[in-house]
């Protein structure tokens, strides 16, 4: 008798299947007409943070960001503009408070965790292997879904690493199809010797995983790095312990695309807190149907949208809880 071999992402596609069911806000009256309100949008991101929350009113008095730390064998080939070294030099200086991000997260009471993901022990180059074996991958996705153990009223994301945003891009090509380098191209500024790297990577790993891609958690541990593993395991522990979740750039979108890709309802919890300057990641997106709430043009990460967009959230709860009403 034979038993039938099963890969430990299995699991992982379960608890995506599986998530509890979010019953969202209307947008439109029975007659087909937009729902109007005085207090436009803002409203109804309190009801869609109640309903995530599975609560009346909506509450977010506490908050985390949650970052992500890791590292890419890919980084060799040159696809990035930072240099050696770079992402320990930032993980350092954001444990110490001296980033933008430290600043901001003080703005909006917000706790900042910083997650390193072997940082001494780069993902595998995804031109020649794959960037993770699939115990690796769902180990990953399983540390990454710590980042709610505080239980916070509202989860933000942010990834950093040297490299991090060729293997997003490399994922979300897999995800949706299209040219290389629209997917690797970022924002102004970037020099043209790096996107043609980085889109030069990106065409030898689709060609070599070629054939094994149809299933998105393939994608994400044969394409992917320990930052988006993560990112897609905390999207999966906030939707079972009823917390939103918000994206910052394109590489937290990817993360949520690969949950997306599996169970387009897996992402109902998600809002995409900013859309940057780089054209793919308004495509993905528009894919998810994720209407980001700022539209800033910035291109830095490290959770940077998600702080930004924070304040809006709030704001919402405080119209859904005005002063002197009874809280639910």
């Amino acid at each position: 008798m034979t038993t039938e071999s099963t890969s430990p992402l299995d699991d992982v596609q379960d608890l995506i299947r599986s998530q509890p069911a979010i019953n969202l806000p209307r947008a439109y009256n029975d007659d087909g007409s937009v729902r109007m309100s005085k207090f436009g949008r803002l409203e109804r991101l309190g009801e869609w943070m109640a309903a995530c929350q599975r609560q009346e009113k909506p509450k977010l008095e506490s908050s985390t960001l949650a970052l992500f730390a890791g590292s890419h064998g890919l980084a060799k080939y040159g696809v990035s503009i930072s240099q050696d070294g770079a992402t320990q030099r930032r993980v350092k200086a954001l444990q110490e408070g001296r980033m933008a991000t430290n600043g901001l997260a003080a703005q909006s009471n917000t706790t900042v965790r910083v997650f390193e993901l072997a940082l001494e022990l780069p993902t595998k180059d995804i031109s020649s292997e794959p960037a993770m074996t699939e115990q690796e991958c769902a180990s990953t996705i399983a540390f990454g879904m710590e980042a709610v153990t505080d239980n916070p009223h509202c989860l933000a994301l942010g990834v950093l690493g040297v490299g991090g945003g060729t293997a997003a891009a490399a994922v979300a090509c897999a995800l949706y199809g299209g040219d290389a380098q629209y997917w690797v191209r970022a924002g102004h500024g970037v020099k043209e010797e790096i996107n043609l790297a980085r889109a030069g990577v990106l065409y030898r790993a689709v060609e070599l995983h070629r054939g094994h891609l149809s299933n998105p958690l393939d994608i994400l541990r044969r394409l992917g790095g320990r930052e988006l593993a993560a990112c897609v395991g905390a999207i999966i522990a906030a939707r079972h312990q009823g917390i939103p979740v918000i994206l910052d750039g394109f590489a937290t979108a990817v993360a949520a695309g690969v949950v997306h890709a599996i169970d387009p309802r897996g992402i109902d919890h998600v809002i995409a807190g900013q859309q940057t300057d780089r054209p793919a990641h308004k495509a993905i997106l528009e894919r998810m149907d994720l209407d980001p709430i700022l539209d800033l043009q910035l291109q830095l990460g490290e959770g940077v949208g998600g702080l930004l967009a924070l304040p809006i959230l709030q704001a919402a709860c405080t119209i859904a809880n005005p002063p002197g009403q009874k809280e639910a």
